[in-house]
């Protein structure tokens, strides 16, 4: 009769433990992961969109986008994207997680009007338990104002950003307004002293509009 030692008891107890720590997030069609936790996600030019992520159990912060190559004819297409969206939600250990984006329509011109402001959202069983909108992910007018600064200046760490931003406001205590208006404005000033005569212009443009 084969013994077994205290070695082998705890190889198994380690071996069960990683097995039950992982969470499977399966992601639905035309949503392009940007970032995870702070971290890019990279995706190959020619390569499809990653489907399936492994993660820890515990609190994860994902930014994506909608991202859709729509055929409109055998011979005519157009690349659809949204904004970066945020979200954040508790995953359980060994349990499948769907990241979605509801009510995607098949016809383009509602398309286009859908990749304008989509909603993204975390499935369990068929549940929503946690979503979020572009509109919801800026809050205040000095925020946007530098979020549109950003476009303007094609910053393609936008994603990570965002992500990362999520991350510290679930790490901080919530703020007062004046103090939360006080960091916008902190934040936007050293955009300003940090731009080139050349934007600074393209600033004074965009606020005039």
């Amino acid at each position: 009769m084969k013994k077994i030692t205290i070695a082998s008891v705890l190889g198994i107890a380690l071996a069960s433990n990683i097995a039950i720590a992982k969470v499977e997030l399966q992601v639905d069609d035309n949503i392009k992961v940007t970032a995870i936790n702070g971290q890019e996600i990279r995706h190959g030019l020619l390569q499809p969109l990653q489907k399936t992520f492994s993660l820890e159990a515990g609190r994860h912060v994902i930014t994506a986008r909608y991202d859709r190559l729509f055929d409109i004819s055998n011979s005519d297409h157009d690349y659809l994207k949204s904004d970066n969206i945020t979200i954040s939600a508790d995953l359980a250990d060994n349990q499948q997680y769907q990241l979605i984006m509801p009510n995607q329509p098949n016809n383009y011109n509602a398309a286009k009007e859908y990749a304008k402001a989509p909603t993204l959202a975390i499935a369990h069983n068929g549940n929503i338990i946690a979503q979020e909108s572009t509109t919801q992910s800026r809050t205040g007018l000095l925020s946007g104002i530098t979020g549109a600064i950003g476009n303007m200046f094609g910053r393609d760490n936008q994603a990570v950003n965002s992500n990362q931003q999520a991350i510290a406001a679930i790490n901080q205590p919530p703020k007062t307004t004046n103090t939360a208006n006080k960091d916008n404005l902190d934040g936007f000033m050293q955009l300003w002293l940090n731009a080139s005569e050349e934007e600074r212009e393209k600033i004074r443009q965009w606020i005039q509009k």
